[in-house]
């Protein structure tokens, strides 16, 4: 799919290349699908055509968590640890 959005120059800015902000709202689109766990974390590396260390990295430069798991869950996995 091709998507057109009009973007605003700073005046006086030399207008950026189109294909690298296309490249960046790419990505920022895949890392949004990642955090609202419309897909996950390797098929948004493979999206971003990012090997998956790379794209991890870029999902914790946007505050998105790379291991989605509830403390509690980890606390009771912990405890029954202890008690086997």
């Amino acid at each position: 799919m091709t998507v057109s959005v009009e973007l605003p120059v700073t005046g006086g800015a030399t207008a950026p290349d189109s294909r690298l902000i296309g490249d960046e709202l790419r990505v920022l689109w895949i890392i949004e699908q990642v955090r609202t766990k419309r897909i996950g974390v390797g098929k948004g590396a493979e999206l971003a055509g990012m090997p998956r260390a790379a794209f991890m990295q870029a999902l914790g430069t946007h505050g998105v968590p790379v291991i989605d798991y509830p403390p509690a869950d980890l606390q009771g996995e912990l405890d029954m640890r202890e008690m086997g």
